[in-house]
């Protein structure tokens, strides 16, 4: 019997049902671990021990520039490296309705890359 999958579900200002993430993945198998966005861009938690990234929905920064901008803007700077080397690893990465926006604005999957081919 293989080990749990250990699952990062993001809590960031404004998503939601991060908790509803975090059971899926229970249910499912994985040990699913919610950490706000503060732990990951000051260095005290690493996205590098997770096998899994579940961006929740909701409305980050409430939408203030729409879309997911200001999300997106944490993660191509704060977090620029380490996430586009998670995403680089193959290891999944779920977005759901805004959280998925945020992650497609940071440019982590360009159409060009060879991520998810």
């Amino acid at each position: 019997m293989s080990p749990q999958p250990h699952a990062l579900v993001l809590l960031a200002a404004g998503s939601n049902r991060d908790q509803e993430a975090a059971l899926a993945l229970e249910l499912a198998g994985a040990q699913a671990e919610i950490v706000p966005l503060a732990e990951l861009t000051t260095g005290r938690v690493s996205l590098a021990g997770y096998q899994m990234l579940v961006v929740p929905g909701g409305f980050s920064y409430a939408d203030a520039l729409g879309a997911g901008k200001l999300l997106a803007l944490d993660f191509d700077t704060a977090l620029a490296d380490e996430m586009r080397t998670f995403v680089g690893s193959g290891k999944p990465v779920l977005g759901v309705c805004n959280g998925f926006q945020a992650l497609i604005k940071a440019g982590l999957f360009e159409q060009n890359s060879e991520v998810g081919r």
